[in-house]
């Protein structure tokens, strides 16, 4: 299942950079990437934390909602990085493309 998604967002890039005229900013879309995967992150965490303090008492929903927020934090803007550093491949596979198919 992972693998197949891999492809997928590999596929997206390269349609993306081959669509798009000229070279894209790589570090731009990196930069973006990391920004929406923080951002991301740290909303998943924050549910996270309230999902984990609702499930049980004063004490084991702090302390349960600190660890499974923090952690859900941490894995979703890994998670989203890693997405993003797939897509950047797939959209330089696309603008490599482009550059042969439109000499």
């Amino acid at each position: 299942m992972a693998f197949s998604l891999t492809i997928i967002i590999i596929l997206i890039g390269i349609s993306y950079g081959f669509s798009r005229q000229g070279k894209e900013d790589y570090f731009h879309i990196l930069i973006k990437g990391l920004k929406i995967g923080l951002i991301l992150g740290l909303i998943l965490g924050l549910i996270s934390f309230l999902i984990g303090g609702l499930s049980g008492g004063i004490e084991s929903a702090i302390a349960g909602g600190l660890i499974i927020g923090l952690t859900g934090s941490i894995l979703s803007t890994v998670i989203i990085g890693i997405v993003t550093v797939e897509f950047i491949i797939g959209v330089l596979i696309g603008d490599i493309i482009e550059k042969v198919l439109r000499k």
